[in-house]
């Protein structure tokens, strides 16, 4: 399973550029009452921070990719795929 330990020494940097740009077009999604469309956005950014920024620090700590970081992106492309046929959807 890992050590439990790496979560709580290890830091997590996330770059304040794109936490602004994050807080701007979520803020102007639901502003706007575009829901799916922010929803959408701060999954894109959650998994861009889990995946590529966390990426390193987990093989780094297990020392190979893991089926669990495969099944990781697996599961956020499917996620992203299904969220993009919804929006070309009509209702």
């Amino acid at each position: 399973m890992g050590d439990m330990e790496f979560l709580f020494t290890t830091e997590f940097i996330i770059p304040v550029g794109q936490m602004v740009s994050y807080m701007f077009f979520s803020t102007l999604c639901f502003f706007f009452r575009k829901y799916k469309l922010g929803l959408l956005i701060s999954f894109a950014y959650v998994f861009n921070w889990g995946f590529l920024y966390g990426t390193a620090n987990f093989i780094g700590m297990m020392g190979n990719p893991t089926p669990g970081i495969i099944v990781y992106l697996f599961s956020g492309l499917m996620l992203v795929t299904i969220a993009l046929v919804g929006f070309f959807r009509e209702e």
